[in-house]
């Protein structure tokens, strides 16, 4: 399923040439352009993204192409999870704020399209301006899905506040590398169960029960499978989410899967009418 046929591919194919051109893969564009062409004709944007970027891997001939940016990320989310903790352990451990923070934390990409990545220091204090709140179930299983690194660390600050709130949480991360995301070798936090889903899809492809979702990837995964219930953290980085969502483009939000799912359906109908 892809939210819009046009942009969506689009996204997809620009989003692997700047993997290229990042990692020194010039030479192969040709090679890359026609593997792109039949991955293009996926019906399922998930298998697209997913598959796509396995090609520039197996190009670039390394399982975890971005890790030394994810290194560079990881620190910076360390040290601003931090200045997080202080500020949230002087609220109370506000679990509303804590996921305001996390959905503002959703600032940094490789690749979409048409999206310039923030300062992450600055972009944490951005407030949401969809923000649908809801009871998180304490009778199931919670899960936060995480999304890019850097991010991650502040996202694991939302786990602890889950966790003094008094929910029993466990961590989902891609078993492998998807651009910039954390994966399992990324995270460094012993006191938490991690779930490793399996390849490199979506966790929230995986996951049952209900889950805190971090980012784009997660947001459509659920549009396509919808396997749990979900309350989804990110920013509208691209034109179609932001229409979709009916938001300013980069906008931290905090939606449902069901509400999410809701406005796909009306978009879908806008998109047809359009034709």
């Amino acid at each position: 399923m892809w939210i819009d046929e046009r942009l969506c591919r689009l996204c997809l194919l620009t989003s692997r040439l700047h993997d290229a051109g990042r990692l020194g893969l010039g030479n192969k564009i040709p090679i890359l352009l026609k593997e792109l062409s039949t991955v293009l004709g996926e019906s399922s944007r998930t298998e697209a993204f997913t598959r796509s970027f396995d090609i520039v891997k197996s190009l670039s001939n390394n399982p975890d192409p971005y890790a030394f940016y994810k290194s560079e990320l990881k620190m910076i989310g360390r040290r601003l999870a931090l200045i997080a903790r202080s500020y949230l352990e002087s609220r109370g451990w506000d679990l509303v704020e804590a996921l305001r923070i996390s959905a503002a934390a959703n600032a940094i990409d490789t690749s979409v399209l048409g999206y310039t990545p923030l300062n992450l220091e600055e972009a944490i204090w951005d407030k949401p301006v969809l923000e649908e709140l809801i009871e998180i179930p304490r009778d199931r299983e919670v899960y936060v899905a995480l999304d890019n690194a850097g991010e991650a660390e502040i996202d694991m600050v939302l786990v602890e506040a889950l966790r003094v709130n008094g929910y029993e949480v466990k961590v989902a991360v891609r078993s492998n590398s998807y651009e910039i995301d954390v994966t399992y070798n990324d995270l460094e936090y012993p006191e938490v169960e991690v779930v490793r889903t399996p390849g490199n899809k979506p966790p929230v492809a995986y996951l049952e029960g209900f889950v805190i979702a971090k980012g784009i990837a997660n947001l459509e995964a659920q549009l396509e499978y919808g396997r749990a219930r979900t309350l989804h953290l990110l920013r509208a980085k691209c034109d179609v989410l932001a229409r979709l969502l009916n938001v300013p483009k980069n906008s931290p939000v905090i939606v449902t899967g069901e509400t999410a799912r809701k406005l796909l359906g009306e978009y879908t109908v806008m998109l047809n009418n359009h034709l």
